[in-house]
C-alpha cells in the first residue's frame, strides 16, 4: 500500500503506483482537506464568487453557477481533467478515510 502524504511522493512511489500498487491517502493528509473544504464552505456561505468554485471557467468565468449545481460543476471539472488517463480504478484499489 502506498500512503500518498502531502507534499511528498518520491519516484519510487510513482512508480508502484503505475504499475498497481493500491493507495491510500496518508492520515495526516485529511486535516489539509478538511481545513480546504471548511474554507470552501465559508466562501459558499458568504456569497462570495470565487473563480472556478462557483463560477465557470475561462471564457465563462463571469457565469455564476446555481448552487444546486456546484458539485456537478467540479464533478465535470474532474472529468475534463481525466480524459485519456486509461482504464476507470477499482474504488477499492484506491482505499478510504
Amino acid at each position: 500500500m502506498i500512503a500518498l502524504r502531502p507534499g511528498s511522493i518520491t519516484l519510487a512511489e510513482l512508480r508502484a503506483v503505475w504499475d498497481g500498487a493500491p493507495v491510500a491517502l496518508a492520515n495526516q493528509a485529511w486535516a489539509a482537506i478538511d481545513a480546504s473544504a471548511a474554507a470552501i464552505g465559508r466562501i459558499l456561505a458568504g456569497g462570495r464568487t470565487v473563480y472556478g468554485v462557483n463560477t465557470g471557467f475561462g471564457i465563462l468565468a463571469q457565469t455564476r453557477i446555481p448552487d444546486d449545481r456546484l458539485a456537478e460543476l467540479q464533478r465535470n471539472l474532474i472529468l475534463s481533467h481525466s480524459c485519456g488517463l486509461g482504464d476507470v480504478l477499482d474504488p477499492g484499489s484506491c482505499g478510504s478515510r
